[in-house]
């Protein structure tokens, strides 16, 4: 029997939560309901704007992958994030976060630099807005994947959002692979429809010759 009922793998970032209107996304020229990349100088510049507003903001660890893997956490499953953060006070943050949450987590030595960050706007209609800083989740490779606890899992879950650099589809592709081998079985989340259109090729090259559960609301 496996250890982990889901390993899960994806960008670590700190989601900061907000309620925000419909005229703060026109004002701002935030594209609604999507997920943009934004750098970290416009990341800070609507921070400041909400919280002028003195909107009240909740901060927690996150990304799609985590936030499934720990809500299956709390509801009994036995899960494993793979993720990478920095050093500095945001990584620890998002590390306790998970400790608390039960998820165990592979840390293969956190580096200096910025951990990522997503800002998360929801409106009254329940539409979430993302803006996302990768920061050091970024640079995940290979060296974040605990092999030992990925081929001890009885699923493995991947989100769509790692297909939009090479190297981290190729590490994600490996990964994929020695879950196949392993009889591990692998659910993967198309994400966003940006990632289809722009990365269609690269989800195809980490689905290989198929999976066995895909995610694409």
């Amino acid at each position: 029997m496996a250890t982990y009922n889901i390993y899960g793998i994806g960008a670590a970032l700190v989601d900061t939560e907000v309620e925000v209107s419909d005229a703060f996304l026109a004002s701002a020229q935030i594209d609604k309901g999507v997920m943009t990349l934004v750098d970290e100088p416009r990341q800070a510049e609507l921070l400041v704007a909400l919280a002028s507003e003195n909107t009240h903001m909740l901060r927690k660890c996150g990304g799609s992958v985590c936030n499934s893997v720990v809500a299956a956490s709390s509801l009994g499953a036995k899960t494993f994030f793979s993720g990478k953060v920095a050093d500095d006070s945001d990584g620890g943050l998002y590390i306790d976060d998970l400790n608390d949450a039960g998820v165990a987590f592979h840390s293969a030595g956190q580096e200096s630099g910025i951990t990522g960050k997503c800002l998360v706007m929801v409106t009254d209609d329940a539409e979430r807005t993302m803006n996302t800083f990768l920061g050091a989740s970024e640079a995940l490779s290979s060296r974040e994947i605990d092999q030992a606890a990925l081929v001890d899992s009885e699923w493995f879950y991947v989100e769509g959002y790692l297909v939009t650099d090479e190297s981290r589809t190729l590490a994600t592709k490996i990964a994929v692979e020695t879950a196949k081998a392993n009889n591990v079985k692998v659910a993967i989340s198309l994400s966003d429809p940006f990632v289809v259109a722009v990365f269609g090729d690269a989800l195809r090259e980490v689905i290989g010759a198929g999976v066995d559960l895909i995610f694409c609301t």
